[in-house]
C-alpha cells in the first residue's frame, strides 16, 4: 500500500495567509484568531480555518488544539 505524499509547496493564498500570521504575531505579540485571519483575507471563518489547517499539515505553522491564539510560524517558504 502506498502512502499519500503531502505537497508541501504553498499556494499564493497560503503564502499570503502565512505572511499575515507572521506579521500579526510580530505586531501584537500573539497570534490572530481565525476570525481576524478571515477578515483580513476577505473570507469566512471556515475558509480561514481550512487555510490554517493546510499550513499545519504542510509543516509551516503549529497550533495547540483547544486553545486560542496559539499559532506559531515554524517554517518559511522559498
Amino acid at each position: 500500500m502506498s502512502e499519500k505524499k503531502i505537497n508541501t509547496k504553498l499556494t499564493l493564498k497560503q503564502k499570503i495567509t502565512l505572511e499575515y500570521i507572521d506579521w500579526f504575531i510580530k505586531e501584537h505579540g500573539y497570534s490572530p484568531t481565525y476570525r481576524e485571519i478571515g477578515e483580513e483575507m476577505g473570507i469566512d471563518v471556515a475558509a480561514a480555518f481550512k487555510r490554517v489547517t493546510n499550513l499545519v499539515i504542510k509543516g509551516y505553522v503549529t497550533e495547540t488544539p483547544g486553545k486560542f491564539r496559539t499559532l506559531k510560524v515554524i517554517k518559511w517558504y522559498d
